[in-house]
């Protein structure tokens, strides 16, 4: 039993680095969020931007490299557990605590990515908007209505 107490220990010390990933993961997305709305110019935004994922992808190999070992040591424990639900309570209910709380990170992550994702979507959008409509002619003694008046003047003082 004493080898099941040390692979209860890597579970929760699994979990609990998972945790820490994944809050790191939602406050980078989080500041992502921020980011995107700050009114930066948009190669600032890109760099901040990307900048910001090289360390989020850091933190997504550190949730990935926890999962795997997760996974490799509770086939070995969980057959255990389902035995001896009782004998091992207390750490079972840090577990689950723990799994709790990755779940709800997950959500916040979840929710954020999808809140900075329409952000992108819509700035986009803008772009294309931008980039398929003519530049329009504006301001100064060549704006829409003076330009088109001082056209057909001149069209008159060739024609008349």
């Amino acid at each position: 039993m004493d080898s099941i107490e040390v692979e209860l220990k890597v579970l929760i010390e699994c979990l609990k680095k998972k945790e820490q990933a994944l809050s790191q993961i939602a406050s980078i997305t989080e500041n992502q969020g921020f980011v995107l709305g700050s009114g930066l110019t948009h190669d600032e935004v890109y760099s901040f931007f990307m900048q910001m994922n090289v360390e989020k992808q850091d933190s997504i190999q550190r949730v990935l490299q926890c999962d795997q070992v997760f996974e490799n040591v509770f086939a070995k424990v969980g057959p255990v557990l389902d035995e001896n639900p009782d004998m091992f309570g207390e750490q079972v209910r840090v577990m689950q605590g723990l799994i709790r709380s990755v779940m709800d990170i997950d959500v916040q992550i979840r929710l954020a990515e999808n809140e900075n994702t329409e952000i992108l979507n819509k700035a986009l959008t803008d772009v294309q908007a931008s980039l398929n409509k003519p530049d329009a002619i504006s301001g100064g003694e060549y704006g829409n209505s003076k330009m088109l008046d001082a056209y057909k003047s001149q069209s008159r003082h060739r024609n008349g």
